[in-house]
């Protein structure tokens, strides 16, 4: 008996799992058994399986946010995708002259919020970065150095890049000028040239003294 009543679960949730909300029908045949089956007959019965219960997934910024608690590697990358609200070279000004015969130029940035642990500042010069990379540490005005510069027009950015690299934000670039005292000016000799002695000075004009006759 127990038997038939389990062989009787089973076939019920096949036939519940296979017709979900269809109706089921139960009929005792010839031989005494008990017979279950999604097709009507003369002498069945009729069972109510009810509504079919479903559950809803979670939304998907509730899964992103449980994944990002399990991944802490996943939670640190988006993180540094945090965008500041200002980043810009306050010192030099745009399309200023600067002097700097030793091709070195100092530059002051300024961050809100000030720089994330988890972000590096630096320079591109013309496209190119240019500069060792600054650490956040908790500060708005940060000082980058940029060394070798050729004189002339230079477009310089401040950028800001994560832990990977990868490059988060960059400033409005400037227009800055270099100017460097050239070796080839006249006057001024060369590296490699060793300076002249100064000539010596002339004599002074001595009039011959005159002969007096007798």
């Amino acid at each position: 008996m127990v038997r038939i009543s389990i062989l009787a679960s089973m076939v019920l949730l096949v036939l519940y799992a296979g017709s979900l909300s269809a109706q089921v029908f139960s009929w005792t045949d010839e031989n005494g058994n008990r017979v279950f089956s999604d097709q009507p007959h003369p002498d069945a019965d009729s069972i109510d399986l009810g509504p079919v219960n479903t559950i809803e997934p979670p939304p998907a910024s509730t899964m992103e946010w449980q994944e990002n608690d399990r991944d802490p590697s996943r939670s640190s990358g988006q993180q540094s995708q945090i965008a500041y609200q200002r980043l810009a070279i306050t010192s030099p000004g745009n399309d200023q002259a600067v002097r700097a015969n030793d091709g070195t130029l100092s530059l002051t940035v300024e961050t809100d919020p000030p720089l994330s642990g988890n972000h590096l500042l630096r320079a591109e010069v013309d496209g190119s970065l240019a500069s060792e990379p600054v650490p956040g540490n908790g500060n708005a005005t940060h000082q980058l150095q940029l060394n070798e510069l050729d004189r002339g027009s230079h477009a310089i950015t401040a950028v800001v890049v994560n832990v990977r690299g990868e490059v988060i934000q960059r400033s409005k670039p400037l227009q800055i000028h270099i100017q460097r005292t050239s070796l080839n000016q006249p006057g001024r000799a060369s590296a490699n040239q060793a300076p002249r002695a100064p000539a010596a000075p002339r004599a002074p004009n001595v009039p011959a003294p005159s002969r007096s006759g007798n």
